[in-house]
């Protein structure tokens, strides 16, 4: 890690935390809306379903620029139309308006979060993946508890349109600052034969460690042989459905699927099932700060464990954690209670976030179509999230919070089974050596049949 990987990181997390935070400042604006008659928990679940249609649409669209035209280009991009559309979010007269540049502003949050874990991995060292992951993961899930308490200060006295305002113009001034000093990844320019780019970028990073007068060579992140480098060169991994590829990109959708349905099941409705009960808006935004303060500690955490104990048996431990939390907090009735199983679901979240989708799905995936990868999961978990609000309206029509929760629950044991049964362990190899390993194992699969 050097002084450019630091001011990389800084660009990257510092786009990604306004996207974070115009996430999760809906659960804080839907609840107003309610209680202030602009809106109904039915029309919400059409604010929910438009935000969530642009970043699937987002996210696809990010899929194809990224691997053709570049990372850069894709995340500043992003970034600008996302912070566009959100400040005229904030000046929308008529809820149908708000619709339409909710729509926009979905767009370019698909966009934004993919390109900004995507890019990260391909410039971090493999015995540090894990942890600089995290770092940005718990920077950008910051957002969740300032979200929070800038909607429990702002709201009672500017209303739920100020949280647009404050969304929106950082944003713009973060692209100004990503376009002029965020460079391209060297690894997606040596894969479309831009050498002397790649290396030009990576003498950016070299400096400040030869500077210090240490040598460059033989870097850390250098497989141990040359034996995945070759074999990488020589089989073509340009299709997400091709020989080892394939489980990567059947995991990883799934994993998508289920880790944001259930995420966002809770954050973008908790503050409405408290207006819905009888609580104020003050109560209700004081709970909500409170539990989400859990995005602290649970991002710590995920950089902390990411390296030391692997991802794949912490994700499946914390899958089940998860599930039970869920019922727990479902059943909770005293405010103690339901701030601290809120807290402690908050927590076990993020560590769950920060690993999946800021490190192992992108980690899956070959260089020629990790974004490919990363954003067709993505794709298709916020396409699960389009639909999941009318089932959600209709879970809480029947049964309440708790059938709601319930849902959850069975969601993340199936999550838990399918990383048993079609995970691979990640932490401290390089991604050339993880891909090398998946088309290992279906070169051993094909031989083994051939012989048998």
């Amino acid at each position: 890690m050097t002084k450019r990987h630091y001011g990389v990181f800084s660009l990257l997390a510092g786009g990604g935390f306004f996207d974070g935070f115009d996430i999760y400042i809906a659960g804080s604006v839907l609840a107003s809306m309610v209680a202030t008659h602009f809106s109904t928990v039915g029309k919400n679940a059409s604010f929910v379903s438009a935000t969530f249609l642009g970043l699937l649409l987002g996210t696809l669209v990010v899929a194809a620029i990224a691997d053709k035209v570049g990372r850069r280009f894709s995340a500043r991009y992003a970034l600008l139309l996302y912070g566009v559309a959100t400040i005229l979010c904030a000046v929308m007269p008529s809820f149908s308006g708000l619709l339409v540049m909710r729509f926009f502003a979905g767009l370019g949050l698909g966009g934004v979060i993919v390109t900004s874990y995507g890019l990260w991995v391909e410039f971090v060292p493999k015995r540090s993946r894990g942890f600089w992951a995290g770092a940005m993961s718990f920077v950008i899930n910051l957002s969740q508890p300032i979200s929070a308490l800038l909607a429990l200060i702002l709201v009672p006295h500017y209303g739920w349109r100020s949280l647009f305002w404050v969304a929106g113009v950082p944003a713009v001034i973060m692209w100004v600052l990503q376009a002029l000093y965020l460079p391209e990844s060297p690894r997606w320019l040596e894969s479309k034969g831009k050498q002397n780019e790649a290396n030009k970028v990576i003498g950016q990073f070299e400096k400040y460690v030869t500077n210090k007068g240490a040598s460059v060579q033989g870097t850390e992140d250098q497989p141990k042989s040359a034996a995945p480098v070759a074999a990488l060169k020589q089989v073509n991994q340009s299709s997400l459905w091709g020989p080892g590829v394939r489980k990567a990109t059947i995991l990883a959708i799934i994993i998508s699927v289920l880790t944001i349905v259930t995420w966002y099941t809770f954050t973008a409705w908790i503050p409405t099932f408290f207006v819905k009960s009888g609580l104020s808006e003050v109560k209700t935004f004081t709970f909500t700060f409170v539990i989400m303060l859990g995005a602290i500690p649970g991002n710590a955490l995920a950089a902390i464990l990411s390296d030391r104990l692997g991802r794949k048996n912490t994700l499946i431990v914390l899958s089940i954690l998860l599930g039970v939390i869920s019922l727990l907090y479902g059943y909770s009735r005293s405010p103690g209670l339901i701030m601290t199983f809120g807290f402690l679901f908050v927590m076990g979240g993020n560590i769950l976030i920060a690993m999946t989708i800021a490190s192992y799905i992108p980690e899956m995936f070959p260089t020629n179509v990790r974004m490919a990868g990363s954003s067709l999961a993505n794709a298709f978990g916020r396409a699960a999230t389009i639909a999941s609000p009318y089932f959600i309206v209709f879970l809480y029509g029947k049964g309440g919070q708790n059938l709601v929760f319930w849902s959850s629950f069975v969601m993340y044991v199936v999550l838990a089974a399918c990383i048993l049964f079609l995970g691979r362990e990640t932490k401290k190899k390089s991604l050339e050596e993880i891909a090398y390993e998946e088309i290992s194992e279906v070169s051993h699969s094909v031989s083994h049949g051939i012989q048998s």
